[in-house]
């Protein structure tokens, strides 16, 4: 019976959970980090927007040592990728967003996102000097949305 008692609890802790971080119901900080692209796409907005080290960690206050979709470990990672995805009502909108990043030199690195702070996002690693291009790909209400972008380090 305690064991019971106990998935119940865990169940209820990590419905809040989820509620807190959710973005349709988190606070939306779309101003946080530098803006690389603003888009309209089948009705919705898209904005990217890349993190620094420090902006990832306030933005995870309160969450650390939580490990979760698009969040890495690795000393490796240089910022946080986040997009933020409204609807034509200008509301944050829910679903399940990846990123497919192709570095300078043509490696990939496949990830799912977060979904915090009104956005989605994850850790990535731009190092190296050049092109990266940036796939999005986003279920929201059972739509299947593509997009794709650039951004280059120099």
């Amino acid at each position: 019976m305690n064991t019971i008692f106990k998935k119940i609890n865990l169940m209820a802790a990590l419905i809040l959970l989820t509620a807190l971080i959710h973005p349709a119901i988190a606070q939306d900080q779309p101003d946080k980090g530098l803006m690389i692209a603003e888009k309209t796409l089948e009705g919705y907005t898209l904005q990217y927007r890349l993190l620094n080290l420090e902006e990832r960690k306030e933005l995870m206050k309160g969450m650390e040592g939580m490990k979760m979709h698009g969040m890495s470990d690795s000393p490796d990672v240089t910022h946080h990728l986040v997009v933020y995805i409204k609807g034509a009502d200008g509301k944050p909108v829910t679903g399940k967003i990846g990123f497919n990043i192709t570095n300078p030199d043509g490696t990939a690195f496949k990830t799912l996102t977060m979904g915090m702070q009104g956005g989605y996002g994850a850790d990535v690693l731009f190092k190296a000097k050049g092109i990266y291009k940036i796939r999005m790909k986003a279920v929201i209400a059972s739509k299947t949305m593509d997009d794709e972008i650039v951004y280059e380090v120099k």
